[in-house]
């Protein structure tokens, strides 16, 4: 079964806002939707007007709306308009997909299916879906002579396999087989290294995992 690449969740400091967080929870639907295509999806609350901005590997992006801006409650949407736009090259605007009363698709009204379709048949014919890739973080897991936990992250997260992989070697190297520690199990050789390391009575786990996944840029 191949695996979905889903784009990540935005981050910046609206996402604690809790009008963004309304009408990220009212349009979630199709925020899902879009991030499956995949497409790195945001609420845009600016000057009072409220939209949904996907974004295009060509420095572009879709600007979703109604026919005005987004009301906070979808069942009040009057359809959608879907735009292209680009900051500093207004010759890519285009209209892409439009369900409101006078638009070519105004029988799908707030249907959100026939509008996410659209945007994915656009983005595939002009290839602007951003790459999405894994990332990795090397973490460990320790229990003290006390049994308590000590857990925390080494590194990362890294798209690039090498760089955990050398922050895994390198902690093993100077912190753990460089200080006495011993090695009782290992595994995973370079692709999913996991090994256990004891000394005194304390035990250190380290292991590569994935750690979500973002986009390449």
């Amino acid at each position: 079964m191949s695996k979905i690449l889903m784009a990540p969740l935005p981050v910046h400091g609206h996402t604690s806002d809790p009008l963004w967080q309304k009408l990220w929870t009212a349009y979630e639907p199709l925020i899902t939707s879009l991030r499956c295509i995949p497409l790195l999806t945001n609420v845009e609350i600016s000057g009072g007007m409220f939209g949904i901005t996907a974004e295009l590997n060509d420095g572009s992006h879709l600007w979703i709306s109604s026919v005005a801006d987004l009301p906070v409650d979808p069942a009040e949407a009057q359809g959608f308009q879907v735009k292209r736009m680009h900051f500093d090259n207004p010759t890519v605007d285009e209209l892409i997909y439009d369900s409101t009363e006078d638009g070519t698709q105004s029988e799908h009204r707030n249907n959100i299916v026939p509008l996410v379709k659209a945007v994915a048949a656009f983005v595939a014919d002009r290839h602007l879906a951003p790459k999405i890739v894994d990332v990795y973080s090397v973490y460990i897991q320790a229990a003290t002579v006390k049994h308590e936990p000590l857990n925390r992250k080494l590194c990362g997260p890294a798209d690039a396999r090498q760089t955990t992989l050398a922050c895994y070697e390198g902690f093993i190297d100077r912190q753990l087989r460089g200080k006495g520690w011993r090695c009782i199990h290992k595994q995973g050789g370079t692709e999913w290294p996991v090994s256990v390391w004891v000394l005194a009575g304390e035990v250190v786990t380290v292991s590569i995992v994935r750690d979500g996944q973002a986009i390449c840029r």
